[in-house]
């Protein structure tokens, strides 16, 4: 496991570079013990405790709007430090993106409904932050949440056609980084046999990702930052193969636009992954998921966890305005699902809802005394949203992620089922589905394969056909797909995509990391003072900051360390965040690379670009 390595405010190139020592650790784990999950029910009623000013010193009511896995984050450290948590929530579950979909009325016989999950919910080696916060999650019986990950040891990049598919192992190995022009070497031996690219393809984009391994903090953020990813592998140059497997991969991967994704964002995840298949620095296996739906596995006992600290929830309750005066938030309202309003009266504020709802709530005032909030209007999001289909029987495909390369929807499957513990067919649904296959759809700009329009523009009953077809095209050889139609008993498309007479409309849009993004996004510690942030559009540092599960709970502890500042509570334990690895082998070359960006001059590597 990595050490404890985080960060304190500081600016740098766009407003915001990565300082260089935290004042943030981790405080002793709360009490333990937690009942059965009560991850839905009735919405709380809410009724803010009364007393003391808003904001003032001391004060230790805390609101927190969002039960996504940022304010969750935040309720739990905060919960464990003596706080009194409310927690706000539009919907009447928990989870946010996190949690599970389940499909109404479809579960007889003593069976629970049909669950599917928004996206693969992996839990990456190199996440730090969140397997910290699962740890810190009892269960009943003894164990902790944690232990319910399961490892993926495979991954498939499937192709169309006659072209091979490539199935990779997920498993660390070894490798030397001993030296730049032997690692660049290596790195493209290794993606020409493992990718099959040509090898002049595969040695170039090596040698552009040893570049980015090895440059300083300067020049990420003051020049791979205001890079698009397509541009800076040069992918206009290239191969097809080239422009789907390394270009195209970051929207497969992290529901980015290659021709508009920040480079400094695409090379940090790709230095994560690169590392955590060594073996480097990870928390675990490369790749993992829970061993059953998300909700039922962990966001349920953290509830209940946070319930028996003393959280309580107000669910059913929208946000509608924060009440700004003299620089402090004084109060916010919330309306229930009948349109009654509630007032919120709390001496801390946490914002934990996405991006393009938090700009609605900042107001002309609360803009005024913090401007970065009003630059969150330049942020850009994109639909990135699942679909499951039910199976009679189980489709005999990997028992791993795969990548479907040509989809024009840029689609990522995995069979779920094959690595959760319970039996499918006796567990969920009506006893005739064995198996739950999940699917991202991260293209919804792109015609499709069988009506040729966008997914956007297609109904919903259309999206599942056109997702089945794209699939069935990848899945299979000789003119047969190992996806028959007779396997196929239901589908379930995310509930955030809604038919109205205009199309599709998307309620829960993900973040995107485009050029110079980084600009915009603003610190959980606002300048207003007892208002703090704690979802994946907020600044983290300590290992990645693209759009996950990761960064939200990052952002979560960030918050929490704000609040306690805040309040002066320094008998408080402090709050732990954790840096993701970083080779030493490398640390030379990166500091030789800072006198190179001090001087203007290009990256050593850097020979081709103009």
């Amino acid at each position: 496991m990595t050490t404890a390595d985080g960060i304190a405010t500081g600016s740098g190139p766009g407003g915001g570079r990565p300082p260089r020592r935290d004042v943030l650790r981790y405080g002793a784990a709360g009490a333990a013990g937690a009942g059965a999950a009560g991850l839905a029910g009735p919405a709380a009623a809410f009724a803010a405790p009364r007393g003391g000013g808003s904001g003032r010193r001391g004060g230790r009511r805390v609101a927190v709007l969002g039960a996504g896995v940022g304010g969750l984050t935040v309720a739990h450290e905060l919960a464990e430090r003596g706080f009194e948590v409310t927690v706000v929530e539009r919907r009447a579950v928990a989870g946010g993106k996190a949690r599970s979909l389940y499909v109404p009325h479809s579960g007889t016989g003593g069976r629970r409904d049909l669950p599917g999950e928004h996206g693969h919910r992996g839990v990456f080696g190199f996440y730090h932050n969140l397997p910290d916060t699962l740890r810190r999650i009892p269960l009943p019986g003894g164990g902790s949440v944690f232990g319910r990950l399961t490892p993926v040891t495979w991954i498939e990049f499937a192709r169309t056609g006659n072209r091979p598919d490539i199935p990779l192992p997920v498993r660390p190995g070894s490798l030397s980084l001993s030296g730049a022009p032997l690692l660049v070497a290596t790195l493209g031996g290794l993606l020409a046999e493992g990718l099959r690219l040509p090898p002049w393809e595969a040695a170039h984009f090596a040698r552009l990702a040893v570049t980015l391994f090895t440059s300083c903090d300067e020049r990420r953020f003051g020049q791979w930052e205001h890079l698009a990813w397509w541009d800076y592998i040069q992918a206009d140059r290239m191969s097809e193969d080239y422009q789907k497997l390394l270009g195209g991969g970051a929207q497969l991967l992290q529901a980015l636009r290659p021709p508009t994704a920040s480079t400094r964002t695409c090379g940090q995840g790709l230095e994560a992954i690169f590392y955590d298949l060594l073996g480097r620095g990870s928390d675990g296996p490369a790749d993992r998921i829970f061993a059953g739906p998300t909700s039922e596995e962990w966001i349920g006992p953290w509830v209940a966890h946070l319930r028996a600290l003393g959280v309580r929830f107000a669910f059913g309750r929208t946000v509608t305005r924060l009440e700004c005066r003299a620089g402090r938030v004084v109060s916010a309202t919330a309306r229930d699902h009948r349109g009654a309003p509630d007032r919120i009266d709390a001496d801390w504020f946490v914002a934990a809802v996405p991006a393009d709802r938090a700009v609605r709530l900042w107001n002309a005032a609360l803009r005024a005394a913090d401007p970065r909030l009003a630059a969150m209007d330049g942020l850009r999001h994109t639909w990135c949203n699942g679909v499951q289909y039910f199976l009679r029987r189980p489709a005999p495909v990997i028992a791993g992620h795969i990548v479907h390369v040509d989809s024009p929807w840029k689609l990522v499957s995995i069979s779920q089922s094959k690595l959760w513990r319970a039996p499918f067919e006796r567990t969920w649904g009506d006893g005739q589905v064995r198996e739950s296959l999940s699917v991202d759809i991260s293209d919804w700009e792109t015609p499709g394969i069988l009506y040729g329009r966008p997914a956007r523009h297609c109904t919903r009953e259309e999206v599942a056909r056109e997702v089945w077809a794209q699939m069935r095209a990848h899945l299979g050889r000789a003119g047969r797909s190992v996806l028959d139609d007779s396997l196929l008993h239901s589908w379930y498309l995310d509930e955030a995509i809604t038919e109205g007479p205009d199309g599709l409309r998307e309620d829960d849009p993900y973040l995107l990391n485009s050029t110079s993004s980084w600009e915009l996004r603003p610190d959980a510690v606002t300048a207003v003072g007892n208002l703090f942030l704690a979802a994946d559009y907020v600044r983290t540092y300590a290992n990645v900051d693209f759009t996950s599960m990761e960064t939200a709970n990052e952002a979560g502890r960030r918050a929490a360390a704000g609040v306690l500042t805040a309040a002066g509570a320094s008998e408080a334990p402090e709050v732990r965040t954790f840096r993701g690895y970083e080779a030493p082998e490398f640390a030379v070359l990166k500091r030789e690379d800072r006198e190179r960006w001090r001087r203007g001059l290009p990256h050593v590597l850097d020979t081709g670009r103009r």
